[in-house]
């Protein structure tokens, strides 16, 4: 999903054409939430924006001129302005897509995880904290 979007960003300052870095953002959720195994479906469903993110950041960072870190910072915010419609777009059909498969299962599976009861005291290991005082008292004296 990063190499896709990545390269549609490529392709999209250097074609100069705004709406191909979306499409590149809404084809990679879509294939994602496809081709993803049902077990990973939580994190397909939350990763996109932030992997989007990543490539921008990447792109405007690789491609900035004179001031590096302003230019790559005004072109991140300008670059994510422009596509924001995209990634509502994206995100939205990411979740519909994962849903259908079974991402529900997923979140009860996570939350009874979550509640599940820690192990009484006495079946928690102990911590080592070093050697004992008995185990001292053997060793030899310099």
């Amino acid at each position: 999903m990063f190499v896709l979007c990545l390269l549609g960003l490529f392709a999209s300052g250097w074609l100069g054409w705004g709406p191909l870095a979306g499409g590149a953002f809404v084809a990679a959720t879509v294939l994602a939430a496809a081709w993803t195994q049902r077990t990973d479906l939580l994190t397909v469903s939350v990763s996109p924006p932030a992997l989007f993110l990543a490539a921008v950041v990447c792109v405007k960072g690789l491609t900035a001129s004179g001031n590096v870190l302003l230019s790559a910072a005004t072109g991140t915010l300008i670059t994510l302005a422009n596509t924001a419609p995209w990634l509502l777009a994206g995100t939205a059909l990411n979740l519909i897509i994962v849903f259908a498969r079974g991402l529900r299962g997923n979140v009860v599976a996570l939350g009874k995880e979550l509640r599940r009861v820690p192990a009484a005291p006495s079946e928690r290991p102990r911590a080592v904290a070093g050697p004992r005082r008995e185990d001292l008292g053997a060793l030899p004296r310099p």
